[in-house]
């Protein structure tokens, strides 16, 4: 306990008073709080009873926190949960995490005391994601939604909402999807003539920006954030060769709308340099004319020479535009930008370019779909040689 000296205003005149203060650590956020109590005098008695009341004070707040804590409501957890959660991991994170988080408050009320929800009741939800027919999510959704479930109950133990971490004790049926699997592998990309439909189909409406950034991922596997955010700056040129610093990526938010370029790419994996095809360059070259060195190369307004007046390319209208594209071409596909850029790593492992090269390439963040490709275009490959193999004997 400390004595603070302040001044009041009485009928007019500054007297005196003693301000007896004492400091506590919440069970809540785990930070310091104050308590004060204030005295005209500061007498050995006045002192006794300032540390009495200051300790009763401190002993209401501490049993009114118990109380919270074991009463607090999914809503109250999941709110506190996404303020802390949306300031240590980047936007795009952050949306996907907070959609999962406020579906699962959603479907379990949002007065539901956390406390009071079963692991009965967690196995019973997340096996009725997978095997509902209204729901029939896939093994990876499922795992994808427990796995943010299971963040926000870490952050609830941590901050003595729960004893316990029940998500971790959930068991899951999990579905057999080798079949779908073998499916999804040959749907993640493009094949060379759904390609080249859609880019023709571009440049026919008039959507030639989306044509050349669509081109640019098919060529480097670049994220549409990464290339559209792209500025000149970022092109290099040594010993004859065009080079491309990857460091950011464009970010749109909504509520409101707004756009920024990060700090770096979605992953750290994610920062490095490419080289760039002949091809590639001639693109990158043709939308840097002009322009100042912090421009944008891609934007709707292509020929804007500074970046304050461009508006750049949103990922949104991106995909919903691919998505009138593929109706239109009548592509089986749930094709949106990240197709590009599993199109290049197919066509790189048809080339026979190592698997380590291509993640170096690309960023290794997207490891397992990466693999997936790999092996499936070789094997792929190999199979067609086997098949053709019998036919050398044509030749003797």
């Amino acid at each position: 306990m400390w004595i603070e000296n302040r001044e009041v205003l009485v009928n007019g005149k500054l007297e005196k008073r003693y301000c007896f203060v004492e400091r506590y650590k919440s069970t809540l956020t785990g930070k310091y709080r104050k308590v004060s109590v204030t005295y005209g005098k500061k007498t050995p008695q006045v002192v006794k009873a300032a540390t009495q009341e200051l300790e009763r004070k401190i002993n209401k707040a501490l049993a009114e926190e118990s109380e919270f804590v074991q009463t607090a409501t999914l809503s109250q957890v999941s709110t506190a949960f996404l303020e802390q959660y949306q300031k240590r991991v980047q936007p795009s994170t952050y949306k996907n995490g907070a959609l999962f988080i406020k579906k699962f408050v959603d479907d379990f009320g949002h007065d539901t005391i956390i406390s009071n929800i079963s692991q009965r009741s967690l196995n019973r939800y997340f096996n009725d994601m997978l095997y509902n027919n209204e729901r029939d999510l896939t093994n990876g959704t499922v795992r994808a939604i427990k796995n943010k479930v299971s963040v926000l109950f870490d952050f609830a133990v941590t901050y003595g909402y729960l004893k316990d971490n029940n998500i971790k004790k959930v068991k899951i049926e999990w579905k057999n999807e080798n079949a779908r699997k073998r499916n999804q592998i040959e749907n993640k990309y493009l094949t060379q003539d759904e390609y080249r439909k859609i880019i023709d189909d571009c440049l026919i409406n008039g959507a030639d920006h989306y044509a050349d950034v669509f081109k640019l991922q098919y060529l480097t596997g670049m994220r549409f954030g990464e290339a559209s955010g792209l500025r000149v700056q970022d092109v290099i040129k040594e010993n004859g060769k065009t080079y491309l610093d990857i460091n950011h990526s464009l970010v749109f938010l909504s509520s409101p709308s707004r756009y920024y370029l990060s700090d770096s790419t979605k992953t750290f994996a994610g920062m490095r340099k490419i080289i760039l095809s002949p091809e590639a360059t001639k693109i990158v070259e043709r939308h840097m004319r002009n322009k100042d060195l912090d421009a944008l190369l891609f934007a709707y307004n292509p020929s804007a020479p500074h970046f304050a007046d461009q508006k750049p390319l949103n990922i949104n209208n991106a995909n919903t535009m691919l998505k009138r594209i593929i109706e239109r071409q009548k592509i089986d596909k749930d094709v949106t930008t990240h197709y590009f850029r599993h199109t290049h790593v197919s066509v790189l492992a048809d080339m026979d370019v190592p698997l380590r090269v291509i993640k170096d390439r690309i960023g290794h963040a997207d490891t397992n779909i990466t693999e997936k490709i790999y092996m499936h275009v070789t094997k792929k490959a190999r199979q067609d040689f086997e098949a053709k193999i019998a036919q050398i004997d044509n030749f003797l």
